[in-house]
């Protein structure tokens, strides 16, 4: 970690020197309204008025804050004429609304709730320019806001690594910055045990332990490190305690049948096989369930949720119900003997070992339910009957929302798309922490519209918000959890608070600096792209060229060459969009405040397909369009990170390409390259046809070649095909590559089809 932290240090947000407020923050206030009357001015003679222990303890809080923004120290409840006061009395519909009057005497923080009042302390807090201080001028306004959605969570896997108390007190911290009220705790796993449970204490003290861990993304190496951890229960009541005095709710998941391998360990009679089994020392998908057959399955559900209730006085309750493999309850007798008492009959695309989970999932449900409280589960979940009041998180992109709201169930939007804070945030991952992949910048966070257009407006009332999620599979330590959280978090935060219209990510990256200055005094670790070039490349055919927009944060400068050398203030001021013809070498940095950005590089090489004008006969896959066929010309080879936008994605479907040569030309090699990432079902090409055509309507075959089933041993990376052709001149080449349709049996996606990644196909 300390490694890429330093890497990151080479951008940093300048610190501002006016003492001035701003209440343009982040999340964006649904109002304010600034006027020319006298400001309030923040010195060491103001002092906070509060009435009850509530508002006094909130009070303390907020000293706190305005001494960490400025170093000003004001008090509570003292004899000063000017004041600041908290109050909760807002007439308002929206219990989290809140509004702040500033004039010369007074600032006034009213909420609609205790809730909504500190959502106000966090706006004031913001507003504070970061630095030491005597004094800051509040500008007179009126402030009024309340969030979009009632749900407004992140959620955090302890179980793959484990973070202490304080840890998770600092998480929990974060997340009252950003006006989030929901932390999703994921307290079970293959992996670890996080939770004590007193009628099971093997539970703890087995399960919570795993002899060593796997290094990378698939099982062959271990560190041979025991690795483990738990809360006791006084414990987590003392995080609910802390989290609730920051008004956020805490969202125990005890995630079940599967993703029990650890439970198992402890009590293997729970198992289909009676085991034995150890606590998962790699990651993924296991499949070792809890026995849907056996009766101690269902009484210890009951007593674990029964003290999980106890502990938590959460109104919902996670259940999990994702990756649940049905190879044991297939083999299972007593599964079998379930299914048959039970009546569990095969339905649709589900066979009757898919919809025994159900009756898993109905029996959780009357556990929770039964203690007033309300059943949330992935969105697995909706593969079986399910009662309206369950709620449904949609991680597996946003069908499961659309699919649960139509049910009329109420969901939470939390897909893999958009809100996998795991994923990588750059496309130089080799300058990132080792990640599981993906790739989600801020500005595809800041991008996501929770609410389907798919629905109607009856139905769009039922998506109750949307939360992050952070598995920590390889998130080795806090410092690392906080780079993967931020700025992602503040782009969270907007999606979930502002109102649509007032979205605006260009205003976003131009408040977040003041932001940053929050994080650097506070002393989080984050992640400082924005700060950094973003190029977008576009192929113009009537230029035979690429078009190269750069951008940055506000008030930058760019400087860049296009030789590979280093680039300094010396070098070419970028001042609009420019075009590459040949070969080059991009290197760009940006300049803000005198602070240097990371450097930008990015490789042009050209051939006769660059900058052509290109068509595809068949669409790529959703979610992997990015800027379409172009891409596959730009004369930029992507990475090995699939989702980076330099990558075109096909499943079911051959990438179909037409390039158009302007005139004929003579064409003797064609190269494509193809992405593996094994483990998500993205593999190589199994076939390609190459044609040619004189006049676009006439086609020969040139060559086709047939590239034999996958290897196994090719685990990630990029693989690049070259395909010999018959030197002869065309103007138009059709290329035709096929994906592979059916996955091998020793797949852990077997007979599914596969996805083609294709990027950068090239003519010589």
């Amino acid at each position: 970690m300390k490694l890429f932290a330093s890497l990151f240090m080479a951008f940093l947000p300048v610190m501002s020197v006016a003492v001035t407020a701003d209440y343009n923050v982040i999340p964006l206030p649904n109002k304010v309204d600034v006027s020319s009357d006298s400001p309030f001015v923040l010195n060491s003679e103001v002092t906070i008025r509060a009435t009850g222990d509530e508002m006094v303890r909130n009070a303390d809080v907020l000293a706190g804050y305005i001494k960490q923004a400025t170093g000003i120290d004001v008090d509570v409840n003292g004899t000063g004429e000017k004041y600041i006061r908290l109050k909760a009395d807002l007439n308002d519909v929206n219990p989290e609304a809140y509004e702040i009057t500033v004039n010369k005497d007074s600032v006034v923080i009213n909420g609609a709730s205790a809730a909504g009042m500190f959502h106000g302390m966090q706006t004031v807090r913001k507003s504070l320019p970061a630095g030491s201080h005597t004094s800051v001028s509040m500008p007179a306004a009126e402030v009024y806001d309340f969030p979009r959605f009632e749900y407004r969570g992140a959620h955090f896997d302890v179980c793959r690594h484990f973070f202490d108390v304080e840890e998770v007190k600092t998480f929990i911290d974060m997340l009252a910055l950003h006006n989030l009220n929901t932390f999703h705790w994921h307290l079970s796993d293959d992996q670890g045990w996080r939770i004590e449970i007193k009628k099971y204490p093997l539970l703890t003290e087995l399960a919570s332990t795993r002899t060593q861990t796997v290094i990378g993304r698939l099982p062959g190496k271990w560190d041979g490190k025991p690795h483990g951890g738990f809360y006791t229960q006084e414990e987590a009541k003392d995080i609910i305690k802390y989290a609730a005095e920051r008004y956020i709710n805490v969202i125990p998941e005890i995630d079940l049948p599967g993703h029990m391998r650890a439970a198992l360990h402890a009590y293997p009679h729970l198992g289909c096989t009676g085991g034995p089994y150890d606590v998962w020392t790699e990651w993924g998908v296991t499949e070792e369930v809890l026995c849907a057959g056996n009766d101690s399955t269902l009484i210890f559900i009951k007593d674990v949720l029964n003290e999980i209730m106890d502990i938590f006085p959460s109104k919902y309750i996670n259940i999990g119900g994702d990756e649940c493999p049905k190879t044991r309850w297939k083999e299972c007798p007593k599964c079998q003997a379930r299914i048959k008492a039970e009546g569990i009959t095969a339905k649709g695309k589900f066979s009757a070992e898919d919809r025994l989970q159900g009756f898993i999932t109905r029996y959780a449900y009357n556990v929770v339910n039964g203690r007033g409280r309300t059943m949330l589960g992935w969105d697995e979940i909706l593969e079986s009957d399910i009662p309206q009041d369950a709620i449904v998180m949609s991680w597996r992109g946003t069908a499961g929302a659309i699919e649960g709201a139509r049910r009329g169930n109420r969901v939470v939007q939390t897909p893999n798309t958009h809100m996998y804070f795991d994923f990588y945030q750059s496309k130089d991952i080799q300058f990132e922490p080792f990640a599981i992949g993906g790739y989600i910048p801020v500005e595809k966070v800041y991008s996501f519209e929770p609410v389907p257009s798919e629905l109607t407006p009856e139905q769009k009332k039922l998506v109750i918000g949307c939360q992050s999620n952070l598995w920590t599979e390889y998130i080795l330590d806090f410092p690392q959890v906080q780079y993967m959280e931020m700025p992602r978090l503040a782009a969270l935060c907007e999606v979930q608070w502002t109102a649509p219209e007032k979205k605006n990510f260009e205003n976003f990256k131009n408040r977040i600096p003041a932001l940053f200055s929050v994080y650097d005094y506070l002393g989080y670790n984050y992640a400082k792209h924005l700060g950094d070039i973003s190029a977008t490349y576009t192929p113009v055919p009537s230029k035979k060229a690429l078009k190269v927009d750069f951008s940055t944060l506000k008030g930058s400068d760019i400087y860049y060459t296009l030789d590979g050398t280093e680039p300094t203030v010396n070098s070419t001021h970028y001042k609009k969009n420019f075009y590459v013809k040949n070969d080059a070498i991009i290197k760009a940095v940006a300049f803000r405040g005198g602070v240097k950005s990371r450097i930008l590089c990015d490789t042009i090489s050209v051939n006769a397909a660059s900058f052509t004008k290109v068509s595809l006969k068949n669409s790529p896959a959703e979610n992997y369009t990015f800027a379409g066929a172009p891409t596959l010309v730009d004369g930029i080879t992507g990475t090995g990170n699939y989702r980076t936008g330099r990558w075109l994605g096909f499943i079911n479907a051959d990438c179909d390409l037409t390039i158009d040569l302007g005139s004929k030309k003579t064409v003797n090699t064609l190269d494509f390259n193809v992405c593996i990432f094994q483990c998500d079902g993205v593999v190589d090409a199994s076939a390609v046809t190459v044609r040619g055509s004189v006049n676009g309507k006439d086609y020969v075959t040139i060559t086709s070649e047939d590239f034999g089933e996958i290897s196994r041993e090719k685990e990630f990376g990029t693989v690049t095909h070259s395909v010999a052709l018959d030197g002869n001149k065309y103007r138009y080449i059709n290329v035709v590559i096929s994906p592979t349709k059916s996955l091998p049996a020793w797949h852990a996606f077997a007979a599914s089809p596969a996805f083609l990644f294709i990027d950068e196909i090239s003519l010589k």
